[in-house]
């Protein structure tokens, strides 16, 4: 599953650093990541090799991993929208690329309106809302992402708002949006992010929110995996029209994972 795989990477090592030397060798490595197929599982493994085949001796080498191995924990945003430009660049995705269940469900008997779509990816939900008719805003902060996003919109005959950002520096306005698409975020569920979310629906608009679950029970947990019941909680504002705590076929995986869904009015 990608993006577990991408938490657990970016998780489990680290570093502290800025001098010129450590810069250096962050940039060899994030130039070298972006060009790995998302197939390549044992990233470290795979830098190591590739270092050895540039000429760097075996003991160099190993100093060189050690110094990613902090640097990416430190730098972990910035080696975020790497990590999603390879998913969205590949040829073969590893994820669902059709329109979300819930939100088709959901949409069903909606009229329609103005939609966000919160880290669209490659635009396969906003594509969507636009094709039923819906003004559809989105944004990601991988560039591949949506130039993906654009591509399908112009081939599938819609229009789309698209952009690269990030939800710290997005304008979510207030009372702006008929519904807002929170599918497999990076928003942290906590304040301030929730609350300008919840300030952005419209009297009356629906929230859609779907992502895995965290399972770890530890409380340094990534801050956008929900806990059991916590969306309850998160978005206690809203009128809970329907929340899910399931294990099922998940959009970022291989296999059944653990998920937790929620739709909500304002």
């Amino acid at each position: 599953m990608l993006r577990r795989e991408a938490l657990g990477y970016l998780a489990a090592i680290g570093l502290a650093g800025g001098a010129t030397g450590e810069d250096t060798i962050w940039k060899d490595y994030v130039a070298w990541y972006r060009k790995q197929p998302d197939t390549v599982s044992d990233l470290r493994a795979a830098y190591l090799e590739y270092l050895k085949r540039s000429g760097v001796n075996e003991a160099e080498a190993a100093e060189r991993c050690q110094v990613v191995d902090r640097l990416v924990r430190q730098r972990r945003e910035e080696l975020q929208p790497a990590f999603f430009d390879r998913t969205y660049s590949t040829a073969t995705p590893r994820f669902n690329t059709g329109p979300n269940a819930l939100l088709v469900e959901t949409v069903r008997d909606l009229e329609p309106g103005r939609a966000l779509d919160v880290d669209m990816g490659q635009g396969r939900n906003a594509i969507f809302l636009a094709s039923q008719g819906r003004a559809v805003t989105g944004f990601d902060y991988s560039a591949e992402g949506i130039a993906a996003a654009r591509r399908a919109a112009a081939k599938a005959g819609v229009s789309l708002d698209a952009s690269v950002g990030r939800h710290e520096d997005f304008d979510f306005g207030r009372a702006r949006w008929d519904l807002i698409l929170m599918s497999y975020t990076w928003v942290p569920l906590r304040p301030p992010y929730l609350q300008r979310i919840i300030d952005a629906l419209k009297p009356g608009g629906v929230l859609v929110f779907e992502h895995l679950m965290d399972e770890s029970g530890s409380q340094r947990s990534a801050a956008w995996l929900p806990k059991p019941n916590q969306l309850l909680e998160a978005f206690g504002a809203l009128r809970i029209l329907r929340y899910e705590d399931s294990r099922a076929q998940a959009d970022w995986s291989w296999r059944p994972e653990r998920i937790a869904r929620l739709l909500a009015r304002k």
